[in-house]
């Protein structure tokens, strides 16, 4: 197994984890390699590179040796170009390999990207003898390119999960400084430009000025260097501190305290394939507000599980946040949406044995 691993933070981590500790232990064996999660470029360092190579060159004498049924790879869409390399080492070494790309919008990954860097994905998706996407989109747009390519859709799936301790919940809102007449809005994941973190603090003023017992907690790091800074002088500098709570990076043992208290999980990105994050609101029963990006469209259905909305629209968000404040019968019927959603479509056994199939498939 081939990607960013656990215990780091993030999506791909998540689901890496979820497998290895899976019914699927039972029989395959798993072994982790940790990947560079950065694109090729020569904007890094000479130590970095060398360590990058010392790396490919252990990967391939792994592989060389022959013990290996498999190689799942996962790839963030960004770094493709070094997925490429492991590709190509898995294919010297004949050793079976499916390819799992945990892609984001197509567009960015693609279409807008230089002659050059659409020039190196065509081939890797050429000598990729399988691949899994998360959405229908990537599954066409991969086959557009290369029509014998061998494409599986496999949703990110997460497993069910107890609700926790009242006390711990309420512990928390202590911490927070948050009381029962508190309406929570919360987002989780990285803070930055891509997860809409500056378009929710244009809509803060918005829907504090209808109703100044909004609180919106923003729960993860800084995707870039630079942003959690950014985004906190604003703070500081617009008097926000009275509705906004950025609370750092989280422990992912934690989450579920945070969807506990919310009211309402809201993502309001530009990029996205199907985040981790709004599968876990889902499977808390939060109504959802996030946009019509990526994979989203295929996980939130408007007005059932949640409010769909524009990228870059913080009017939009306003309202969304008022309306479910505000309607109490539809928050109900968003809240059953998206738990029912979630034990349709992305409770864990649901798909794992799309996984173990995928696995077999392949000629041991």
């Amino acid at each position: 197994m081939v990607g960013p691993l656990p215990p780091p933070t993030g999506g791909i981590a998540s689901v890496v984890e979820d497998i290895i500790h899976s019914e699927l232990a039972s029989e395959f064996s798993f072994e982790l390699f940790p990947r560079p999660d950065f694109e090729l470029g020569i904007n890094r360092t000479i130590p970095r590179n060398i360590a990058r190579v010392k790396q490919l060159v252990n990967f391939f004498f792994k592989l060389w040796s022959g013990k290996y049924y498999l190689i799942h790879i996962h790839s963030p869409d960004g770094a493709f170009a070094s997925t490429i390399l492991f590709i190509l080492l898995a294919r010297l070494a004949r050793t079976n390999m499916l390819v799992h790309m945990h892609g984001t919008d197509w567009d960015e990954f693609y279409a807008r990207r230089s002659a050059f860097k659409r020039l190196y994905t065509w081939i890797g998706f050429r000598i990729a003898p399988r691949m899994v996407v998360l959405y229908s989109r990537w599954a066409e747009n991969i086959k557009k390119l290369c029509p014998t390519a061998d494409v599986l859709v496999i949703r990110n799936l997460i497993h069910d999960q107890e609700a926790p301790q009242p006390a711990e919940v309420q512990q928390l809102k202590e911490k927070l400084g948050l009381t029962e007449e508190h309406f929570v809005v919360l987002t989780i994941g990285y803070v930055g430009w891509r997860k809409g973190s500056y378009v929710i603090l244009d809509a803060v003023p918005q829907v504090a000025s209808q109703d100044p017992s909004v609180r919106f907690v923003l729960v993860g790091s800084e995707e870039f260097p630079g942003e959690m800074a950014q985004l906190t002088q604003r703070v500081d500098k617009e008097n926000l501190a009275a509705w906004v709570t950025f609370t750092g990076e989280l422990e992912r043992s934690k989450a579920n305290l945070f969807y506990s208290l919310a009211d309402v999980y809201l993502l309001p990105s530009f990029i996205e394939g199907m985040p981790i994050t709004i599968i876990e609101a889902l499977r808390s029963g939060l109504p959802v507000i996030s946009t019509r990006v990526g994979g989203i469209p295929d996980m939130i259905e408007d007005r059932i599980s949640g409010l769909l909305l524009n990228p870059g629209a913080p009017e939009e968000i306003a309202e969304a946040v008022l309306l479910l404040k505000r309607d109490s019968e539809l928050r109900k019927k968003l809240a059953e949406g998206a738990r029912r959603t979630f034990d349709e479509k992305f409770e864990f056994s649901k798909g794992i044995e799309e996984i173990r199939e995928a696995y077999r498939s392949f000629e041991r």
